[in-house]
């Protein structure tokens, strides 16, 4: 994943602006960086492990050409390295590659190119395309061989040495084209503001050749199709692709991430993860925060995939689930990060009993994927604010598929009930992705109804009752409001004491038919003590399956964190005295 950079111009110009361009679209990827320049020699790149803007890049002031193209990356396939950093070239050292995304069947294609004497150097999906590429004269027609046969969810761009064109293609992912005295290829077009008159998106499966003068545009069976350009004034500078913060930017990044997680693991690992899992003496699910309550969801996955998994706070698993660990138990760690102190120290500490780790994370290189036996990417892309969101949806589809696979080892869920899973994540993302505007305006009509308060309940039960104490933990962190998540009947046993005088308490329906009557019954104790009950019905309303209903759940949840927190005057992507990482 990761975000592009190019451009193309009818004379010399100075290379430092992609660099500078690139340093826009950190928020697509940030922990390695390359550009690829054509020389009339030859065809230049350099790179770098880190930001764009890092002291290691080699200063580019005062070299020019009139082709550039560069990548910010954020690793999915292949750890933060300058093999694995882009551009990415094929055998000659003549083509040079950038890709957003994810390629499904990269290791197929790969071994087969393999074969045919191709050399790789890196550990990176993306490097099949300029080795399919190598031998092609036509290029363009080289693009239409690729959208044809290679499956997955990405966008492209190359140069060719001697070659004063960029060529690119969208499957899935935003390619922008950008028109002015160069012409311009990225992935956002906040990142050609000051630079460009005009700009068209690339529609999907569609490529496009641009040269100085020229910029030719096709769909996927190579008929010529006509770009709509727009005003470049109508496009907002900000590099939090047009959104006001990066915590708006994450949530609406939700189905997306939906689909980028479940399509980039690879079948091999998750069968390997769900063998250890099934043949495993116990299983321990560790987490903090965000990633607890994500794990608490999974266990009920878990269960009605047969098996008995035990969820446990990471700062709480040294103190006596430790005791309980030897060769043959595992541990599943879930850190978005990968840093977090206390997952990283009851990691290490079951290691030393002959525990297999299985890591869930989103940043691959980080002490987790290194402390782990085998990790699984949640490839959700970079989060850069620290209330979680779309990583915790993405923590949860890769859950819910390394249960099904567990349950498939121990024969409890079928090769066509784990397809059938995969399928309902697709459709739910589709959904989500039209449906997003009414989920926003419903977490408004939340946050409205919560202002002002000086504290909230969050209730649910079954699946969704993890959801209430994650929606609980969201108002606390960005809307800096005083929050419980409590399960349903729990409320009745002490808490319901506060549930009066206005006190409002939201209730999540939960999904499950059985506990209807108790919420029925909830929501008449708290109108008759008087506080205020704020009904969730999203899961519902949208016809979501019960293991995936709190995935709708949360969306409005967030949204009506992130509202309460700009009507609370929150620095809702750095809410005071939290970080991303907790590190101590």
């Amino acid at each position: 994943m990761g975000g592009i950079f190019g451009y193309v111009c009818g004379h010399p110009t100075e290379v430092c602006v992609v660099k500078e361009r690139l340093g826009k679209l950190t928020y697509r990827g940030y922990d390695s960086a390359g550009i690829a320049y054509d020389l009339p020699e030859q065809l230049t790149t350099l790179k770098v492990v880190g930001n764009i803007s890092s002291s290691d890049m080699p200063p580019l002031k005062g070299v020019s050409s009139d082709l550039a193209l560069g990548h910010t990356r954020y690793a999915s396939r292949g750890w933060p390295s300058i093999s694995n950093a882009h551009p990415l070239q094929d055998c000659t050292g003549k083509i040079a590659v950038v890709m957003d995304g994810i390629i499904d069947d990269y290791d197929i294609i790969k071994q087969g190119l393999a074969r045919e004497g191709h050399r790789f150097t890196s550990t990176t999906d993306a490097e099949v395309l300029p080795h399919m590429l190598e031998s092609q004269q036509d290029h363009l027609k080289g693009v239409l061989d690729i959208m044809s046969r290679v499956k997955g969810m990405y966008a492209f761009a190359f140069v060719v040495h001697g070659e004063k064109r960029i060529y690119a293609a969208s499957l899935g992912q935003p390619i922008v084209i950008g028109v002015g005295n160069c012409n311009f290829v990225s992935s956002d077009a906040s990142s050609l503001v000051g630079l460009s008159d005009k700009y068209a998106v690339l529609p999907e499966s569609c490529a496009a050749v641009v040269s100085a003068n020229d910029i030719k545009a096709f769909d996927a069976h190579g008929n010529p199709i006509a770009l709509e350009f727009n005003d470049i004034k109508t496009v907002s500078p900000a590099s939090k692709g047009g959104y006001e913060h990066y915590m708006l930017k994450e949530i609406h990044d939700i189905p997306s991430a939906m689909l980028s997680a479940a399509s980039s693991l690879m079948d091999k690992y998750l069968e390997l993860a769900g063998m250890i899992v099934h043949g495993a003496k116990n299983v321990y699910v560790v987490g903090n925060g965000t990633s607890l309550h994500a794990g608490l969801i999974s266990s009920y996955y878990f269960s009605e995939a047969g098996v008995d998994v035990k969820v446990v706070s990471a700062a709480e698993f040294p103190y006596y689930a430790l005791n309980n660990v030897e060769v043959g138990s595992v541990i599943v760690a879930i850190s978005q990060s990968g840093e977090t102190s206390d997952v990283i120290r009851s990691v290490r500490l079951a290691r030393q009993r002959g525990c297999a780790i299985i890591g869930i994370t989103n940043t691959i290189g980080s002490r987790l994927t290194s402390n782990s036996s085998i990790y699984l990417p949640m490839t959700a892309g970079p989060e850069l604010a620290v209330p979680a969101t779309k990583t915790f949806v993405a923590t949860l589809v890769v859950l819910r598929l390394l249960a099904a696979h567990a349950g498939r080892q121990g024969g409890v869920i079928s090769t066509s009930e784990i397809k059938e899973i995969g399928d309902s994540l697709a459709n739910l993302s589709r959904l989500l992705s039209q449906k997003m505007p009414e989920l926003e305006a419903e977490g408004d009509q939340m946050a409205e109804s919560l202002y002002g308060s000086s504290g909230v309940y969050v209730t649910s039960s079954g699946i969704n009752f993890p959801l209430a104490m994650e929606g609980a933990l969201k108002l606390k962190e960005a809307a800096l409001v005083h929050a419980e998540g409590i399960q349903l009947g729990e409320l009745l046993h002490g808490p319901i004491a506060l549930a009066s005088r206005g006190y409002p308490v939201v209730t999540i329906k939960p999904s499950e038919l059985e506990a209807e009557e108790l919420y029925d019954k909830i929501k008449q104790v708290v109108g008759f003590r008087g506080g205020k009950v704020i009904k969730l019905l999203s899961a519902q309303r949208l016809a979501a399956p019960k293991d995936l209903s709190p995935i709708v759940n949360s969306i409005p949840l967030q949204f009506a964190a992130y509202k309460l927190g700009l009507r609370n005057g929150v620095s809702v992507d750095t809410p005071p005295g939290l970080a991303k990482a907790m590190i101590m």
